[in-house]
């Protein structure tokens, strides 16, 4: 049987990274930062949206991916 903390814990992460992705803040993800806002998106009802709004909010709305391109 896997153990499942440790493999939740995993897809929580995923899923910060690809909603980071997503939003163009793909490169704002770092390990020391992700366990700090996950202790604090703790009572969070969508833990990884929660830590993926905390790391768009530290970094900013202007330093996304996509600013380098002209849409």
């Amino acid at each position: 049987m896997q153990n499942l903390s440790s493999n939740k814990s995993t897809l929580l992460s995923e899923q910060v990274k690809q909603i980071l992705n997503e939003k163009g803040f793909s490169f704002s993800f770092n390990w020391s930062d992700y366990q700090y806002f996950k202790a604090k998106a703790k009572n969070a009802f969508n833990k990884a949206v929660a830590i993926a709004e905390m790391f768009i909010e530290e970094n900013g709305t202007d330093n996304g991916d996509f600013n380098q391109y002209v849409f």
